[in-house]
């Protein structure tokens, strides 16, 4: 008897295809609070004051109000309207202090509070995979009328994230340059580090590293000029500027901008940004030879996710986390966390990482020396690749399948795959991934009896290293 949920070795075998999703299905609308001084922000803020007079009027301590649904120092930041609590939340602190919910959003400028909440709701839907539910508040909100403008540049904004979110990138382009235009007509500087920090993620998602680095930059100079006083805002973008420094190839660089990013988070209570960058410094730590600080980092932000229950960013988790403990030799522990990871994107139609997964778990089952499995996750991932926009899923399905080839034999058809992931690194220019096939096509050709070619091709790979700033 079975329990009716699908693995994907039960995929592979069974169904022999992907199921693809629609993003903008599930996308259209979405709205996320951005901190700065607009109308929201004092919206917040006038929230905030409320509930600070409630809570003091009844003599009770934020500890008290907090209770064990959220932190202390969350509370203060919401009274201060710096932040701002989810539906649920509103609804906890509204009863705890007697008041109706209604009595925290009177007045036009808390109404827009109110469409935010609503809308952070739908976001929080779409990011645990429930589409219907997203689609649900949207609908209900786009039956309002007479959105301030503000609230459709953050509409734009959060629905250019979420088409990110489910692999459309370039998508997201058109709509950011709107809200672009917009808030820069209005001088709205703390939207705008948010709106350039997203055209920067896209740029960055589709391996533009140049064009990322200068859209990060323009966030940047333009938070230091533009008198925004935000230091998660700041450290997001310090965060994503350390992202280009690690895909570039500069470990290093790397791990020295994601402590910055959390130096400068220090004291604010975000988990979603602060799992972020514990994310970037396990892999900078492991690029840079440093693995059992790399896992430490790893398994902190893999918990934050799952506290936030962000599928998508718990499967890139245990993704990193499967790469390191490969790299490690331990197989069988790197492919549980590589199958785990596969099983939760399917279970929200993400098909954008999937194949990195797939190729994880077919390596881990190459290095198991079961070949048969190994082949059969593999032709998955060449079928889910077709459904990613990410050219960095073709190096790793390539070198992975040259490695297979060689394995069974297929020398010839070894070097065709290894000299293919060799051409997408250097097109995509990734450093780290252009290392890691030449290294393994030395070894392969190494193990071929081809001594001369080999060191050529270890050469190769420590120059990449050394010239990426591996010292």
């Amino acid at each position: 008897m079975t329990s009716g949920k699908a693995t994907v070795d039960d995929i592979v075998v069974k169904n022999g295809h992907i199921q693809k999703s629609d993003p903008r299905s599930l996308t259209k609308g979405l709205v996320k609070p951005v901190p700065g001084a607009t109308p929201s922000q004092r919206a917040a803020k006038l929230m905030g004051a409320r509930i600070r007079k409630a809570r003091q009027q009844l003599g009770i301590s934020l500890s008290v109000l907090a209770g064990k649904d959220f932190s202390r120092a969350f509370l203060n930041q919401i009274e201060l309207g710096t932040a701002r609590p989810s539906v649920r939340n509103l609804q906890i602190i509204a009863k705890r202090l007697n008041r109706p919910l209604e009595y925290f959003l009177q007045d036009d400028e808390l109404s827009a509070t109110a469409i935010e909440l609503a809308l952070t709701e739908a976001e929080t839907s779409l990011r645990r995979g429930d589409g219907p539910q997203a689609r649900r508040l949207i609908a209900n909100l786009l039956e309002r009328q007479n959105l301030p403008e503000e609230i459709r540049v953050r509409i734009d904004l959060i629905q250019a994230e979420a088409l990110m979110r489910q692999g459309a990138a370039d998508d997201s382009m058109a709509i950011l340059q709107r809200a672009i235009a917009i808030s820069e007509a209005r001088r709205w500087n703390p939207l705008l580090v948010e709106l350039y920090d997203r055209m920067g993620s896209a740029h960055y998602l589709l391996r533009r590293l140049a064009e990322a680095a200068r859209w990060f930059d323009k966030a940047f100079t333009t938070y230091e000029s533009g008198s925004v006083s935000d230091p998660l805002l700041k450290a997001r973008v310090l965060g994503h500027r350390a992202n280009v420094h690690y895909v570039g190839g500069h470990p290093r660089e790397a791990i020295s901008a994601y402590q910055a990013a959390i130096q400068t988070a220090e004291g604010v209570v975000d988990m979603q940004g602060l799992a972020g960058m514990y994310e970037g410094l396990a892999m900078s730590f492991q690029k840079a030879g440093q693995p059992d600080r790399a896992l430490t980092y790893a398994q902190r932000s893999l918990r934050l996710y799952e506290t936030l229950q962000d599928i998508r960013m718990s499967a890139q988790l245990r993704n990193n986390m499967a790469c390191i403990l490969l790299e490690q030799g331990d197989a069988g522990a790197a492919e549980a966390l590589f199958v785990e990871g596969a099983e939760q994107l399917r279970g929200v139609g993400d098909t954008e990482l999937l194949p990195h997964l797939l190729a994880g778990a077919a390596e881990a089952a190459l290095e198991r020396g079961d070949l048969d499995k190994a082949t059969s996750r593999l032709t998955i991932a060449v079928r889910a690749a077709s459904s990613s926009k990410d050219p960095v899923a073709l190096v790793s399905i390539e070198r992975v399948e040259g490695r297979l080839a060689h394995a069974a034999g297929r020398i010839g058809d070894a070097r065709v795959h290894l000299e293919k992931a060799l051409k997408i690194a250097d097109e995509t220019k990734s450093a780290v991934d252009r290392t890691r096939v030449a290294y393994d096509y030395a070894r392969i050709l190494e193990a071929s009896g081809d001594h001369q070619e080999a060191a050529r091709r270890y050469r190769e790979a420590f120059d990449t290293r050394k010239a990426a700033g591996h010292r």
